[in-house]
């Protein structure tokens, strides 16, 4: 007897519970792929854009959380602010190759109801630990007063080139773009760069410094160049891969809700098969019961339920993972607004190890769901079965 064949016209007698049954099954198997797709994409465009930024130590203001220093990272804005002498006496410890100061603030236009972010920054150091930029253009010095450099985004947006004047007027001041960066795929495509010095003036911090872009000769160093750090007074300390590990660890808190809706999904799935099973067992009384009377045993009834029941679990999985890689960007979209400090390169990671891990929870699924309803068809009487139809 071809159990699997039997199985696949006992399916498609019922054709509509079963598309119901196996789209149930898909939409769980799409969730759990797409979610394990963009945790191995999420981490490593995070990786690549660290690695990218060049800097490997941020020195920040005393008490300031590693958090802010994430921010400064996204362009965000923190109260506290070091000084040159913080610098220089950062500048003289053995081991750092470079260190150059930033200053970051914003702009809030309210008129235009636009905010710009203004990072203040020396170029001819700062494009040392920028090693992945390009720049159409040219570069401002450091004591240039009316030039701008912007990133790819806002060229885009504000529909500028080299140049052309951007004109800010809370600040009062027209600035000649001088160069526009090419997408770098991160958060300096949103950005404008001004020399240090006027940045410092236009928002009246003369001196002030926001943080320390710190790189440093050797990397197995970073811990004792890090202690040395921390010796000045008003200096703190934070590593690329602290950064790197609060934003997983604020990734993770989201990625845990989110795997709680798959949980919920899955639980959803397994039990719509196990419904759909008691009720094709109910109609099917009569029918089992002449397939025990003929001679199929028990362990025949088994195998004929989990084995339906593994087709439609199979095929959920494969149709699952199918949508996952045609969805991708979908997701990728839905993703990005709920995960904070989301990279700029694609998140969603498709890999044929994800399409094994939902084909194998699909059949999981599958042989849970099928136990119960097999054990209870198995146990019907034929005679019983038989009588009662008629």
């Amino acid at each position: 007897m071809n159990f699997f064949k039997l199985a696949f016209k006992n399916l498609l007698r019922r054709k509509i519970r079963t598309i119901l049954t196996i789209q149930g099954i898909a939409i769980a198997i799409f969730v759990l792929f797409s979610l394990l797709s963009f945790q191995n994409g999420y981490k490593n465009s995070l990786t690549r854009e660290m690695n990218d930024l060049g800097i490997n130590i941020l020195a920040v203001p005393k008490g300031c959380p590693y958090e802010a220093a994430s921010l400064i990272v996204h362009g965000g804005v923190i109260p506290k602010y070091l000084d040159e002498v913080d610098l220089k006496q950062i500048s003289q410890i053995d081991g750092i190759e470079l260190a150059t100061p930033i200053f970051l603030s914003q702009i809030y236009e309210k008129d235009q109801e636009r905010t710009s972010i203004i990072y203040g920054i020396i170029p001819q150091e700062y494009t040392k630990v920028k090693p992945g930029w390009k720049l159409n253009g040219q570069y401002f010095n450091i004591d240039d007063t009316a030039a701008i450099i912007i990133g790819n985004e806002v060229a885009y947006q504000e529909k500028l080139g080299v140049g052309d004047e951007v004109y800010f007027p809370s600040v009062g001041k027209i600035y000649k773009v001088f160069g526009v960066l090419e997408r770098t795929g991160g958060q300096d495509d949103g950005f404008y760069f001004l020399p240090l010095a006027e940045a410092q003036r236009i928002f009246d911090k003369i001196g002030k410094i926001t943080a320390v872009a710190i790189k440093i000769k050797d990397l197995t160093k970073i811990g004792d160049i890090s202690k040395k750090l921390e010796e000045i007074p008003d200096i703190q300390v934070v590593t690329m891969a602290q950064v790197l590990g609060t934003i997983l660890n604020l990734v993770g808190s989201a990625r845990t809700l989110i795997f709680s809706v798959v949980l919920i999904a899955l639980i959803i799935g397994t039990l719509g098969i196990v419904n759909t099973m008691f009720v094709t067992i109910y109609e099917r009384r009569r029918e089992i019961g002449i397939f025990k009377a003929i001679g199929a045993g028990n362990f025949d009834v088994v195998k004929l339920i989990i084995l339906e029941t593994l087709i439609i679990a199979i095929i959920g999985g494969i149709e699952g993972s199918v949508l996952s890689f045609a969805g991708g960007r979908l997701v990728e979209s839905f993703v990005r607004g709920v995960i904070p400090y989301a990279p700029k390169r694609m998140l969603f990671t498709f890999q044929f190890a994800n399409v094994g891990i939902a084909i194998a929870y699909s059949v999981i699924i599958g042989v849970l769901a099928a136990i119960f309803p097999s054990i209870k068809a198995a146990s019907l009487s034929p005679l019983e079965t038989i009588r009662k139809e008629e």
